[in-house]
């Protein structure tokens, strides 16, 4: 698992409407595809720190983020008013009650959960394996696990998707988030999938939802290596 509970929780989310308007002054325009989940727990791609701006500006969901996010400028502020479970890397067995029980809070507050399980962000050639960690939060609370995809696009001619939209690897946040701002056509495409049926355990609960996903972001335009099986996707 890797990662311990470090605060948050509690229901709360981020207002859509708030959330809306950043994304406007950050310059980017969203779609999506699909029927919103409305509670549970959901798991995405992850791309960069927009990412949960733009989930959070299609509906309220509470998010699961590494602890180092509450620090960040701006980012901290919002995800603490969004009531999000900030999980520490490298916790060990011992930590997995604490994130367990602090999971199990938020699925009751009737909020879907979303969360990121390729464990970091990627410049989006691919969907990493997922960890499998808050996959036993999602067993151990038998809520339901739906799928979810997103991608940028980008027709600034001056800029690229994986190096200024993207935030990933050894970036800087402020350098790249400058960058970000002066970007012209920023696109990102959100697709809702279904939910994934095989839940035996973690590993093939973890492994189905890595496939969904990166099932769910060939279909946005993105070339996955590997067959993938869409786990009754809609």
């Amino acid at each position: 698992m890797g990662a311990a509970a470090a605060g948050g929780g509690g229901g709360g989310c981020l207002d859509s409407w708030v959330v809306r308007r950043i994304v406007k002054v950050l310059g980017v325009e969203w779609s999506v595809e699909g029927e919103l989940p409305d509670c549970g727990a959901v798991v995405s791609n992850h791309l960069s720190y927009l990412d949960v701006l733009l989930y959070s500006a299609v509906r309220p969901f509470v998010m699961v983020a590494k602890s180092e996010v509450r620090g960040w400028p701006l980012f901290g502020w919002l995800t603490s008013r969004a009531g999000t479970v900030y999980v520490t890397r490298g916790g060990g067995p011992s930590t997995y009650p604490g994130v367990n029980a602090a999971m199990a809070e938020v699925y009751r507050s009737g909020l879907p959960v979303l969360f990121f399980p390729e464990g970091t962000t990627t410049g989006g050639s691919e969907v990493l394996p997922f960890r499998r960690g808050l996959f036993h939060s999602v067993l151990n609370e038998g809520v339901s696990l739906r799928v979810a995809a997103l991608r940028y696009s980008l027709e600034d001619a001056a800029g690229s998707v994986e190096e200024d939209v993207c935030w990933w690897g050894d970036a800087l946040l402020a350098p790249h988030l400058w960058r970000l701002l002066g970007l012209k056509g920023i696109q990102a495409e959100i697709c809702f999938g279904g939910e994934v049926a095989a839940r035996r355990d973690r590993f093939v609960l973890s492994e189905g939802a890595q496939e969904a996903v990166a099932g769910l972001y060939a279909g946005l335009g993105v070339d996955v290596a590997g067959e993938v099986e869409l786990v009754e996707a809609f």
